[in-house]
């Protein structure tokens, strides 16, 4: 039976067809539940991703093409779950202190004049902003809905960090990026898609991780952050260094050691041990976001034209 809903929408594509015969510039590309994509989205969101990460300009025409419709894709199910949730104007404090942070990290003085800069780019600073606010406030979600299930035994890593620290002769600390591809995706197309673009473009196409969004750059993480299994990897790896596929629950992780440093042996212990009871919640909270946004695309109509 076909609903007044389904009636509206097929008018809207059949009176759009009719208006774009003539147009090279604008044409429908994918339907994602009830949100209509365009060529001219993905343009946009191919400027966004480009202003996050320069290396995708690396990329040919299709590549990026597609690494943006996903990327877009992955945007409009993530909004749908905020704004389910969220109204946006009650943060708008929130999205412009989102927004500070963010120009300020890129060596700009003020909003203006990144706001130039983005419009050279030919991007708009308040779209950024409400990307920028809707992925924060995914987060909280996520964190609302899973605070429960998060599992930490205190005092398991309490002792673990106090050992480490008084074994340990030197202490290291790795500047980290990272893929975490699926199962089935094959590990000799990722090198050489990895050969030919970087690790940086590579993140951004196949990494199912959020940190996909920034070029997989994870930042600095001291040694004793990490589980034995990845600290093996790395501490055989030379900056610049790739390590080999490491199996975990959602995935196969790739690690990419851009800088080693070593530490003074003056370490603040508690700090430590907070740093590191953060870091095990982060990682749990980033696997259920994994896992919850699997589902929601799972359940999602995907259409493609």
């Amino acid at each position: 039976m076909i609903t007044k809903k389904k009636i509206i929408f097929f008018l809207i594509i059949f009176f759009l067809q009719i208006n774009l015969t003539n147009s090279s510039e604008i044409r429908i590309v994918t339907k994602v539940n009830n949100e209509i994509l365009t060529n001219i989205d993905i343009e946009n969101e191919s400027k966004y991703l480009q202003i996050l990460n320069t290396n995708l300009k690396n990329l040919n025409k299709n590549e990026l093409y597609s690494l943006s419709k996903n990327s877009l894709i992955r945007q409009i199910l993530k909004k749908e779950v905020v704004l389910n949730n969220y109204k946006l104007e009650k943060h708008a404090e929130l999205g412009e202190e989102l927004l500070e942070k963010n120009y300020t990290a890129l060596g700009f003085e003020n909003k203006e004049k990144y706001s130039n800069f983005l419009k050279k780019k030919g991007f708009s600073i308040e779209i950024l902003k409400e990307k920028l606010l809707i992925d924060r406030l995914w987060n909280f979600f996520i964190y609302e809905k899973f605070k429960n299930k998060i599992k930490i035994d205190e005092n398991e890593i309490s002792n673990k960090v106090k050992t480490l620290i008084n074994n340990q002769k030197k202490i290291y600390e790795y500047n980290l990026s990272e893929i975490l591809f699926e199962y089935s995706t094959e590990y000799s197309q990722l090198m050489n898609f990895i050969e030919k673009y970087g690790f940086e473009a590579a993140a951004s196409k196949y990494s199912i991780s959020d940190t996909s969004v920034n070029g997989g750059k994870i930042g600095w993480i001291k040694n004793n952050n990490l589980n034995e299994k990845l600290k093996k990897q790395i501490s055989n790896l030379n900056e610049g260094q790739i390590s080999k596929p490491i199996e975990i629950p959602n995935g196969n992780l790739l690690v990419k050691l851009n800088q080693k440093r070593e530490l003074e042996r003056k370490i603040d212990t508690d700090l430590e041990i907070k740093k590191q009871i953060n870091f095990e919640e982060n990682r749990q909270l980033n696997s259920f976001s994994l896992n919850f946004y699997k589902k929601i695309k799972q359940n999602s109509i995907i259409n493609e034209y």
